[in-house]
Formats: C-alpha cells, structure tokens, sequence
C-alpha cells in the first residue's frame, strides 16, 4: 500500500513539474497531437463511465479481481457492522489477511496509471471502513 502511495505522489510530483513550465505554445499543433488528445479524451470518458458505479476499472486483470473482492469483503464488513456482529468480524479477520497477501503480490506487477487508480480506490474505502468500525463502536 506504502509502495502504491508513493507511487501515486511521484506521479502527480512529476506531472506537476513538467506541466508547470512556461513554455511557448506553438501557433499549430501537428495532426498527430491532435488525434492523441481527442484519444486521451475518449479514453477518460470511457474511465469515468466505467468508475460510475464506484469501483474504477483497471487495465490489469489481476488488480480488477483485488478490487472486485474488496467490494465483496466491504459489503460483508459494513453488514457486520450494522449487525454489530462480532462473530461476522472474526470471519472477516482472516478475508481481510488474505486480501492484504494479495495486494502484496499484485503491487510489484502494477502500471502506474493503475497505482494512481488503486490508491485514490483505497484512500476512499479506507474512509468507508472507518466509518462501519465508528458505527460498531457507538
């Protein structure tokens, strides 16, 4: 997860610092600028309409299957939570471990983009379970 942040703030330093410079725009753009642009723009809705439903979607297939099961182990945990089930918590100790192990083996095989993706992904379910584990404390 370190690795994934770090990854993610290197990232955005770097994009940053390139797009901070004061450089002169040249009065035409080559036909081959232009068609990159309107393909980022094309792939960036496509992202977004992919992310609607919460879960972004990732090139890579194996960090799309840990996003998919960290939805599930979510929905499991916030019911566990309502219930204040602490039994339900046992179970979800071990999912969780196994999950974790995952992420270890997927975070070594990771674009950059989709470090971006995962770590903005997780920073907002980190929120989500802080919020479930505040309602089973109360």
């Amino acid at each position: 997860m370190k690795k994934i942040v770090l990854s993610a703030l290197a990232i955005a330093t770097l994009t940053i610092g390139v797009s901070c410079k004061n450089e002169a725009k040249t009065e035409k753009e080559t036909t081959a600028t232009k068609t990159e642009k309107v393909e980022a723009k094309k792939e960036e809705k496509k992202t977004t309409a992919k992310a609607a439903n919460g879960v972004p979607s990732f090139d890579s297939k194996e960090v799309q299957e840990y996003v998919n099961a960290y939805e599930a182990y979510l929905n499991e945990y916030k019911e566990a939570a309502e219930k204040k089930d602490m039994s339900a918590f046992a179970a979800l100790g071990q999912k969780g471990q196994e999950l974790a192990t995952k992420a270890q083996e997927i975070n070594g095989n990771i674009s950059a983009e989709d470090a971006k993706r995962l770590g903005e992904y997780m920073t907002e379910k980190a929120k989500l379970i802080q919020e479930y584990s505040s309602k089973m404390m109360n």
